[in-house]
This record gives structure tokens, C-alpha cells and sequence, in this order.
């Protein structure tokens, strides 16, 4: 049985076009909103608005339902070839797939999630503040080592709130060491000890969090959070909406922030690493 692609279809659709939900969404006579549930795959289109998208999208009803074949062709190539082989020549066929498959994987590992906090993307959302970013300045040289170095210091420069936004603190305090292997040298980093218990029981109250430079996180990543108003930070798992950016907390008895156009706020790195000192 085919697997359904709708909602990835629609957004790949749409990008291929060149259109914002919101302008996607009034060539359907649809709110942005109704746009924004159908790629989520929170609710589905009606009948006669899938029609509006096959021939908006100049597509088949197959295609927009089921997306394009599973196999490319030179997959279906190698499966087809490999298939005739006996077993000893297909080990070697599987054998060369799965090194293939490592050094990808290990490519992979090498690129960035994100990117560095000194690349500020040109379109942010206006829930994000800009002067923040620029403002925000690491230490230099701080994280300059030789391959062979086992430990590296990293900087520590100060608190932030698990809990309610805490008055950010950016004073050095001292170092802490962290592996050479488990760091980047094209990233800064520092650490922050934790004041509050809205990430507990992960990250808790009084314990260190290493935090990586960069100015943006994925969906459900835990981020260092600034707020432009009276410089508070905060530290929490962070959700990307249509119109805000949404903190939650580990702790459920602890309610979600949000930063919004009105109370602007700026993600200045994400958290890789939590330590406790006993």
C-alpha cells in the first residue's frame, strides 16, 4: 500500500512555485492559517480544494497524493542488475552500498545543523530581534586549541533563568573544560550555569549547560533565549509558529513563554551538554 505524502507535497508544491502560504492560500480562497494545518498534517483538504491543487500544481492526482516513485531510476537499476547476481556477488554489491552508506553518514556529521551565529539570515521572522544578535559578542580566542589538546576551556559568563526570564549575565566567570573532540573549532561556545527548575528533571537547578553560538534551533531543541526587553534570557525547548516563537518547559507545572512581535526575543545558541558539580 502506497504511503500518503499529501501534506509534504502540497509544501514542496508550493515552494517549487514560489509562493508564501499566505499567497498559496488566496490562488485557493483559503486562509493562511488553513494552509499552514493542511502541511502540518493537522487537517486535510476537501475533495473539491485537492482538485484546485492538481491543476494549480499542473500535476496528476497520484502525484500530489502519493508523491513521485519511491525508487529512482538508478536504484531500480542497481536492484534490477543486483538481482541477477548469485549470492556471493551480491554480498560484494552490499558490502560496497553499506561503506558508501558510512562515509556519507560520516560527511553528514562533519556539516553544521545550523548556522553560525556571525551568518545572520537577511528575512527573520518579527519575533526575532536582529540588534540582539548583532550585539550578542562571544569572547575571542577562547576556543583556540591544537588537534592534539585532549581538554579545551571554555568560558563561563554567568546565569540563565530556567524558569521565568532571568536579567541576562554576561560577565566572564571563570572557565570550565570540555573534550576536544566534542567541540567544533568553526563554533563558539560557553557555558551557563542554570538558575531556575522549569527544565527539570533534565537539566536541573544549579547545573552547567554548554551552550553552542548559533542563531536559530530546530523544532524541539532546547535553546538560550534572549529577550530584547531588559536583556532576559532563558533557557527552554524551542517551537517555531506561524506567528511567535514558543518556549516550553521541561517541568509541566511551568506555562509556556512566548516571543512575539510586541515582546521580541532572539535564540543566541542552542544547549549540547548539561554537567553538575556534586
Amino acid at each position: 500500500m502506497k504511503k500518503i505524502r499529501l501534506p509534504e507535497m502540497i509544501d514542496y508544491f508550493r515552494k517549487e512555485n514560489g509562493w508564501t502560504m499566505k499567497e498559496f492560500g488566496e490562488k485557493l480562497g483559503k486562509s493562511e492559517s488553513a494552509i499552514s494545518k493542511w502541511i502540518k498534517g493537522v487537517r486535510s483538504p476537501m475533495v473539491e480544494d485537492f482538485d484546485k491543487m492538481v491543476n494549480l500544481f499542473n500535476t496528476d492526482p497520484d502525484t500530489l497524493m502519493y508523491g513521485a516513485s519511491d525508487l529512482s531510476t538508478t536504484l531500480s537499476e542497481i536492484n534490477k542488475i543486483s538481482s541477477q547476481l548469485e549470492e556471493p556477488r551480491q554480498k560484494v554489491v552490499l558490502n560496497t552500498a553499506t561503506n558508501q552508506l558510512d562515509e556519507q553518514n560520516q560527511e553528514k556529521k562533519k556539516e553544521s545543523k545550523v548556522i553560525p551565529i556571525n551568518k545572520i539570515p537577511d528575512d527573520l521572522p518579527p519575533y526575532i530581534s536582529r540588534k540582539i544578535l548583532e550585539n550578542f559578542v562571544m569572547p575571542t580566542n577562547t576556543m583556540e586549541y591544537e588537534p592534539d589538546e585532549d581538554m579545551v576551556d571554555v568560558p563561563i559568563l554567568g546565569r540563565i533563568a530556567a524558569g521565568l526570564p532571568l536579567d541576562a549575565v554576561e560577565n566572564f566567570d571563570g572557565t570550565r573544560p570540555v573534550p576536544a573532540h566534542f567541540l567544533s573549532s568553526a563554533r563558539d561556545y560557553y557555558w551557563l550555569m542554570v538558575d531556575g527548575h522549569s527544565m527539570e528533571p533534565k537539566i536541573p537547578f544549579g547545573s552547567y549547560v554548554l551552550i553552542e553560538a548559533v542563531p536559530d534551533v530546530t523544532d524541539g531543541t532546547i535553546g538560550a533565549v534572549l529577550f530584547q526587553d531588559d536583556c532576559q534570557a532563558t533557557l527552554k525547548k524551542v517551537y517555531h509558529e506561524i506567528d511567535c516563537l514558543r518556549l516550553v518547559s521541561i517541568n509541566k507545572e511551568f506555562k509556556d513563554q512566548f516571543a512575539t512581535q510586541d515582546n521580541p526575543a532572539a535564540v543566541i545558541g542552542q544547549a549540547v551538554k548539561v554537567e553538575i558539580d556534586l
